[in-house]
């Protein structure tokens, strides 16, 4: 439980974490971060302040609540310290740590614990030395009785820079880099669980994405569509504003049922997902693609069915974040980012539409690429396809 008076608090701390190790180009990444820390605070009233080596968010204490909730959602920090910012004076703290322990053992803590990081030496006092003399304090100034080194009720930190933050509450946060600063690239965006979840892990680190999706309306309808674009808005909280690429692949679908074997259909519209991907990708300079795929949840994702469907990119590099995880793993992440409940709602998927009973689970390449054959003029009804498709600005 935090004991804080959250009326006094008027100032967030930010820690780094990845950011702090990239050296020569920590400076780069900052700026990027602060960018989007101004993106997210938009409309509130606030300040970003360096204070030796840590940035602060200064800002109303009404506002703080809303304010630590956008800046949870900013991929680059690793943790946040709502804070009591006040003068480098011994008196002015001294009288601070007084109010918020008072405020605390009014509400039921019993133990204390100080703890003092002196980043600036010209405070000359010791951080130990500092950390007993305002336990002394406390004990003879307040009605608090015992010092916990150990799991104290409330833990009153003090953070010496050029001014001093005064917090007892670290939050963590999902850490990451700053979105942008490890290129961009382009999610094959369906609506179920798992490509969502690739989505904001990619994001996490550091990419910008867009998206595309498939549908086969009239055979899939319009609010199918809808769902996508609600995904992308809830996405959009953590990618910021993005785009939705839609392509109906109805005529390719349609084409793969007529002409090939069946039981490969699967795998086949799969690739051509990928090929208008890549084609779509190349044309607005995407440096990679992305999809939700985990290795052996479904038939076309086997080893044998991911093989035929990496052969269908011919230069981009195919990002699997989830391949490794089970069901479990990324169902826990979508309820935790807000995609879940969307997600699970029905919807008719374009891969479903025209699917196999009997898909073969462990398909040769050689096989497919012969059944592709038997597409003709496959190039130019992808083009035909890909020309017809439609986008949407999101966020």
């Amino acid at each position: 439980m935090d004991y804080m008076n959250k009326s006094l608090l008027n100032s967030v701390g930010l820690s780094y974490g990845e950011l702090s190790l990239k050296g020569k180009n920590r400076g780069q990444f900052e700026k990027m971060l602060k960018n989007k820390i101004n993106k997210a605070l938009s409309g509130y009233e606030f300040k970003l302040n360096d204070d030796l080596s840590k940035l602060y968010v200064d800002i109303k204490s009404e506002d703080m609540e809303k304010v630590i909730e956008k800046l949870k959602k900013v991929f680059g920090i690793v943790g946040l310290n709502p804070s009591v910012k006040v003068d480098r004076n011994d008196e002015i703290i001294k009288e601070k740590v007084l109010e918020i322990v008072n405020f605390a053992y009014e509400n039921g803590a019993r133990t204390f614990k100080v703890a003092v990081n002196r980043s600036n030496k010209g405070f000359e006092k010791k951080s130990m030395d500092y950390a007993k003399e305002l336990g002394a304090h406390i004990l003879v100034n307040s009605p608090f009785e015992q010092v916990k080194m150990k799991e104290p009720d409330i833990q009153i930190n003090v953070d010496i820079r050029k001014n001093v933050y005064i917090y007892t509450e670290k939050i963590k946060t999902y850490g990451g880099l700053p979105i942008g600063s490890t290129g961009k690239g382009l999610v094959l965006l369906s609506g179920g669980i798992d490509s969502p979840v690739a989505s904001f892990l990619m994001a996490k680190r550091g990419m910008r994405i867009n998206f595309v999706t498939f549908h086969s309306f009239p055979f899939t309808s319009k609010q199918a569509l809808e769902k996508i674009k609600e995904l992308t808005e809830i996405l959009s909280i953590y990618t910021g504003k993005s785009r939705l690429y839609a392509v109906n692949i109805l005529k390719i679908q349609e084409a793969i049922n007529t002409k090939t074997k069946k039981e490969l259909a699967t795998i086949l519209t799969r690739r051509a997902m990928m090929r208008l991907a890549e084609k779509l990708a190349n044309s607005m300079q995407y440096q990679a693609l992305i999809t939700g795929e985990s290795l052996g949840q479904v038939a076309s994702q086997t080893l044998g069915g991911l093989t035929c469907t990496n052969a269908s990119v011919e230069k981009l590099p195919v990002f699997r974040p989830l391949i490794g995880a089970d069901k479990t793993e990324i169902i826990e992440i979508a309820k935790e980012i807000g995609t879940y409940e969307k997600s699970i709602e029905p919807h008719e998927d374009s891969c479903v539409i025209f699917a196999p009973k009997h898909p073969v689970t462990n398909p040769k390449l050689e096989d497919v690429l012969n059944e592709e054959k038997r597409i003709e003029n496959y190039d130019e009804l992808l083009e035909e396809v890909f020309s017809e498709k439609e986008y949407f600005n999101i966020g």
